[in-house]
C-alpha cells in the first residue's frame, strides 16, 4: 500500500509541476496506483486508492470551479473523479469474485486429487477433511457420507439421531444454524448435503466462531455438490477397476479353461483311439484265429465268449461317444424308459464283471422289495457298468467293490463304493466335465475321461441326480439317485441313438 500511495503523491506532483490545471492529462495517471490497489487489496484497497487520488486532485479542480464555474476544464476533471471512483470499486469487485473463483477451483482440485486414488472411504474421507479444513477457512469441519447401510465418518465417532447432520441426511435439504455455541461469542453452524444423482449420498458439516454468510453457504452447497459427484464418481471408477480386474481375471481363466480343454481334446483322441484299438484287435485276432484253425469246441466257445467281450467293450465306448457328442450339442441323451427292477439290473452288471475279472471282489447289497424306477435298461446298464469299472481300474488289486441299493422318499439310491486311492478334494468338482481326468489318475489306468460325464448326463436325463464324495487313501463312493413315481409310468417311445 506504501508503493500506491508513493505513486499517488508522485502524479501529483507531476500535475503540479506542468501547472496545466484540471485538463491536465496527467490526471490519467491517477488510474494506475489505483487499479494497482483494487487488484492488490480488493475492494477496500480500490476504493481507498481512488478516494486518495480524488482528494489529492481536489485543490486542482476546486478552485477552478469557485473561479470559473463548470467550465470544460472543470468538468473534466470532475469525471475523472468518477472515474476513479468507479474503476477502483469494480476493479476491487472484479478482483473479490476472481479469488473466490479460484478458491473455488482450488477446493474442486483438491477433492479431485484426494479422491483420485482408490483407497478405502473412511480413508479417502479423512484425507478429504483435512484437505478442505486448509482451503475453507472455518474452526471445525466434519464429512459424513453413505457406505452403503453404513456410515462413514471423518471429523467425529458418529451421527448422533437428532444432530445437525442426521437431519441434513433425512430431508436431503441444508441447514443452517446461527448460535451453535453455549456462551460467549455466536458460534454459526451450517451443514449441507452431499448430493449425487439427486439424492444426499453424504453431508459437508461446518462451524466458525463468527458469520458465515450467505454467500458462503451458496458457496458449501456447490462444494457439498461437487463432493458428492466425486465420491460417485470415485465410487463408479472403483467399481469399474473391480470389474476390470475380474474381467480379467475370468478371461485369463477361461482361455486357461480353453487350452486346458484342448490339451484334453488332444489326449482324448490318443487315449480314444487306443481304447477302440484293443478290442478292435481282440476281435479281429480271434475272428482270424477262428476262420482260419479248426479248434476244439471248448476252444471255439471261449474265444467266442471273449470276442462277445470285446465287442460289448466297443459298444460301450462308441455310445459314450454318441451321447458325449449330444452332451455337447446342448441335447439330452435318448432315453426310453420303462418300469424296471433295480435289484435284477444291478446283478445282471455285476455277473458280466465276475466273468471278466478276477482281482476284484465284487459284491452287492439291496435292500428287499425296492420300488420300481422309470429308466431306460441299456442306459441304466451303462450308468452301473461305467461306475463299476471306474471302481475297479482305480482300486488295488484284491480290494473289494461294492455295490448296492436303498430305498428314500420317493427315489431309489444306487451306491458304488471301492477301496481306491481316493480323489483329491480340489478335483472332486471337475470329475464330471468332459475329457477330464484327476491329475495323479493318468499313470494308475486308462481312461477316456468321458465316463463320468456321459453318466451324469443320463442320470439327469432321468430326472436324478448323482453325487461323489471320496476321501483320499479310504475310497471313493459315487451315488446316484433316481425317482421312483408311485403313479403310473409313461413310456417314451424309443428314439435312435445315433446323432
Amino acid at each position: 500500500m506504501r508503493l500506491v500511495a508513493a505513486a499517488l503523491v508522485a502524479v501529483t506532483a507531476l500535475i503540479a509541476l506542468e501547472d496545466s490545471g484540471p485538463a491536465s492529462l496527467l490526471r490519467h495517471a491517477y488510474l494506475v496506483p489505483v487499479l494497482a490497489a483494487a487488484l492488490r487489496f480488493g475492494v477496500v484497497g480500490g476504493g481507498l486508492a481512488s478516494a486518495a487520488a480524488m482528494l489529492l486532485s481536489a485543490p486542482v479542480v476546486l478552485p477552478e470551479i469557485e473561479r470559473s464555474g463548470l467550465t470544460t476544464e472543470a468538468i473534466e476533471g470532475l469525471v475523472t473523479f468518477a472515474v476513479l471512483g468507479l474503476v477502483g470499486v469494480l476493479s476491487g469487485v472484479l478482483r473479490g469474485r476472481l479469488g473466490r473463483h479460484r478458491r473455488r477451483y482450488e477446493i474442486l482440485v483438491t477433492i479431485q486429487r484426494t479422491l483420485a486414488d482408490e483407497a478405502p472411504l473412511d480413508l479417502s474421507l479423512a484425507r478429504l477433511r483435512a484437505a478442505l479444513a486448509d482451503r475453507l477457512r472455518v474452526d471445525e469441519i466434519a464429512l459424513v457420507a453413505c457406505d452403503g447401510e453404513r456410515l462413514a465418518v471423518a471429523g467425529g465417532a458418529r451421527v448422533a439421531d437428532r444432530s445437525l447432520v442426521a437431519r441434513v441426511l433425512a430431508t436431503g435439504e441444508p441447514v443452517f444454524v446461527s448460535d451453535a455455541g453455549a456462551r460467549g461469542r455466536a458460534r454459526r453452524a451450517f451443514a449441507t448435503p452431499l448430493m449425487s444423482r439427486g439424492r444426499a449420498v453424504g453431508v459437508l458439516a461446518v462451524e466458525r466462531t463468527g458469520e458465515i454468510s450467505v454467500g458462503e453457504r451458496v458457496a458449501l452447497e456447490a462444494v457439498g455438490a461437487h463432493v458428492g459427484v466425486a465420491l460417485e464418481n470415485a465410487r463408479l471408477v472403483s467399481c469399474q477397476r473391480r470389474f476390470a480386474a475380474e474381467l480379467e481375471e475370468r478371461v485369463t481363466a477361461a482361455r486357461r479353461e480353453l487350452e486346458e480343454l484342448d490339451r484334453a481334446k488332444s489326449a482324448f483322441v490318443a487315449i480314444a483311439s487306443h481304447e477302440l484299438r484293443t478290442p478292435l484287435t481282440a476281435l479281429q485276432g480271434f475272428s482270424e484265429i477262428l476262420a482260419l484253425r479248426r479248434l476244439p469246441p471248448e476252444e471255439v466257445t471261449r474265444l467266442a465268449e471273449v470276442m462277445r467281450r470285446e465287442a460289448r467293450r466297443l459298444g460301450r465306448i462308441v455310445s459314450d461317444l454318441l451321447d458325449l457328442s449330444r452332451i455337447e450339442r446342448g441335447l439330452e441323451p435318448a432315453l426310453c424308459r420303462v418300469p424296471l427292477e433295480i435289484e435284477p439290473t444291478i446283478e445282471a452288471t455285476v455277473d458280466l464283471f465276475r466273468q471278466g475279472t478276477a482281482t476284484h471282489l465284487i459284491t452287492t447289497e439291496c435292500e428287499p422289495s425296492l420300488p420300481l424306477v422309470a429308466a431306460d435298461p441299456d442306459a441304466l446298464e451303462r450308468v452301473l457298468t461305467n461306475l463299476i469299472s471306474n471302481a475297479i481300474k482305480y482300486s488295488p488289486t484284491g480290494s473289494s467293490v461294492r455295490v448296492g441299493a436303498r430305498a428314500l422318499a420317493g427315489a431309489v439310491a444306487i451306491e458304488v463304493a471301492d477301496a481306491g486311492r481316493g480323489i483329491p478334494t480340489e478335483a472332486l468338482q471337475r470329475v464330471f466335465e468332459p475329457y477330464y481326468r484327476v491329475p495323479d489318475a493318468a499313470g494308475v489306468a486308462h481312461g477316456t475321461g468321458i465316463g463320468l460325464a456321459v453318466v451324469k448326463a443320463l442320470v439327469e436325463a432321468h430326472g436324478g441326480t448323482v453325487r461323489v464324495d471320496s476321501t483320499p487313501t479310504i475310497g471313493t463312493r459315487v451315488t446316484v439317485v433316481l425317482p421312483a413315481p408311485s403313479g403310473p409310468f409313461l413310456d417314451t417311445p424309443r428314439r435312435s441313438r445315433v446323432g
